[in-house]
């Protein structure tokens, strides 16, 4: 897969992008092997361009991971698969926004709501609580790094109470409640005794959950704040 994606991002640097499907297909076949390897291909450029970077940095290919996935967004969706360009967009606002809200760059926020949001239209239409929950809590930051904090702030606040409601998906509750908290202590300097009660209950709810990303991230967020 690696050669494949290196082979893709040449196409890209030569402007070959029409052919990018069509090389994809064969080499690795049509149907379901298609619709896989485009995600797979778009997390190789990933890695390619640096993985996941430190706040401040950002993926060095992340232009070209762009315009690689309107290619697969658009060829997943001729094959009505609405799963495989959900997933796509998630994994773009995810580049645009390595660190979440921390060190974006400033020309990568249009691209990474656009596909924030576009992700969360397709979770609805497929219609699975969890993901979907995933997309709306990733519009939430994006709308927050867009600058519209009270829309962010209602829009995790929603995606918090979805999360609770039957079939409970307390992960998602407890990460949303975090960035809850983050963006007050951000934003809101007279909510801060309520930030510090909220990142409590959070970290409590990651240590019975076992989630050591949840711990780390929300480890960090009391050591940059307090």
């Amino acid at each position: 897969m690696k050669e494949v994606a290196k082979m893709v991002l040449e196409k890209i640097h030569s402007n070959e992008k029409e052919n990018i499907i069509n090389f994809i297909s064969d080499n690795l076949g049509e149907d379901v092997q298609l619709t896989k390897a485009l995600v797979s291909i778009q997390i190789q450029l990933k890695e390619m361009g640096g993985g996941y970077p430190p706040v401040g940095k950002q993926i060095e290919i992340i232009d070209e991971i762009i315009e690689y996935t309107e290619i697969a967004v658009n060829r997943a969706l001729e094959m009505e698969d609405k799963l495989t360009a959900g997933i796509l967009y998630h994994n773009q606002a995810s580049f645009c926004f390595p660190n979440m809200d921390d060190g974006v760059d400033e020309r990568l926020v249009e691209p990474g709501y656009f596909a924030a949001v576009k992700d969360y239209e397709i979770r609805k239409e497929i219609g699975k609580k969890g993901p979907m929950l995933w997309a709306k809590w990733l519009v939430g930051i994006s709308e927050f790094i867009k600058g519209d904090v009270d829309k962010a702030l209602e829009t995790l606040e929603d995606t918090a109470k979805q999360a609770i409601e039957e079939p409970i998906e307390k992960d998602i509750d407890t990460w949303t409640r975090m960035m809850i908290a983050k963006f007050y202590l951000r934003s809101f300097p007279e909510k801060r005794d309520l930030a510090i009660e909220m990142l409590q209950e959070v970290k409590e709810e990651f240590n019975t959950l076992m989630d050591n990303y949840g711990l780390e991230t929300v480890g960090n967020i009391i050591k940059t704040y307090f």
